[in-house]
């Protein structure tokens, strides 16, 4: 798998244990990889906890890319193929865009001045 994520211009792919952390670009957090049962399952979280009508409509949107709440924050995963690689990246840019713009919708008019 890590050749594949390199071969599908991820970057910082590393191995530590039997997790694969990777990014999507230098802007987004690590993602992982974890095979369990010969299948590959990537993973990216954000830290917030998205509410359940946000997970709703996301996963109407994305169906083959479900959001739920892992470890209180917000996650996709994605059964990983070498088809969907470049896929998985432009999702985990949509998701962390849309959950920081979930997070600036609930913000008090003064917070973070």
């Amino acid at each position: 798998m890590e050749d594949l994520l390199r071969a599908a211009g991820f970057i910082g792919v590393e191995t530590v244990g039997d997790v694969i952390y990777a990014r999507c670009n230098p802007a987004l957090p690590e993602f992982t990889a974890r095979q369990s049962g010969g299948v590959w399952q990537l993973a990216q979280s954000w830290p917030l906890r998205a509410t359940d009508a946000q997970i709703a409509a996301w996963n109407a949107l994305h169906p083959q890319v479900p959001m739920d709440i892992h470890l209180g924050e917000t996650r996709i995963t994605l059964r990983a193929t070498p088809d969907n690689l470049p896929l998985w990246a432009d999702l985990c840019a949509a998701m962390v865009a849309q959950c920081t713009a979930w997070r600036r919708a609930t913000r008090q008019r003064d917070e973070g001045m």
